[in-house]
């Protein structure tokens, strides 16, 4: 008699196909192995080295302080890289003769208040850098705008006979990136 039940309940509920409507599905896209941070952080910092022939002691500890920039204010690492090259050659205290600091050679006179945190640290110096360029990228509506800006200040982007400097610097940073797109993978 049990069974009999189990039967007709069965019966009554319909067959699989009957009670399961069959929709079409795409299978998820293959996702590729993650890695850690520690993976990514040396691979990031022997393509530096490669690419600007930086020590790699140097290129480990800006590795860090570049991807982790360059994320929160969704740039490209090579890109940040290569303003760093430019900047200051990787040198975490250059000094400018107008008082330009840091990695990122910030003038804290005019950036202090808008990044914040202490700009002779290289890690905040690079996140400030960063946080700038992506402020006149937004601005601007496109990345060589916002290098010609970034390198001529809030004053000097607008004066004429800056111009050759503003142009001389997205060509540096386009010259870093061409020499990461050259590395072999």
């Amino acid at each position: 008699m049990a069974l009999a039940g189990v039967a007709a309940l069965a019966l009554s509920m319909g067959t699989d196909a009957q009670r399961y409507e069959r929709v079409p599905f795409a299978l998820p896209a293959a996702q590729t192995p993650s890695i850690s941070w520690d993976e990514e952080r040396a691979v990031f910092a022997d393509r530096m080295t490669r690419a600007f022939d930086v020590h790699p002691a140097v290129a480990g500890e800006f590795a860090e302080w570049i991807l982790e920039a360059a994320n929160r204010q969704e740039l490209e690492p090579e890109l940040l890289a290569s303003l760093v090259l430019a900047e200051s050659s990787f040198r975490k205290h250059a000094r400018s003769r107008v008082g330009a600091i840091g990695p990122a050679q910030i003038r804290g006179e005019f950036w202090r208040s808008f990044c914040g945190g202490d700009l002779r640290e290289p890690a905040d110096n690079i996140y400030c850098g960063a946080q700038i360029l992506a402020s006149f990228r937004d601005a601007c509506g496109e990345l060589r705008c916002a290098l010609h800006s970034y390198n001529l200040g809030p004053t000097g982007a607008r004066l004429a006979s800056w111009e050759r400097a503003g142009v001389r610097y997205v060509k540096k940073i386009e010259n870093g990136l061409a020499r990461f797109e050259g590395l072999a993978m």
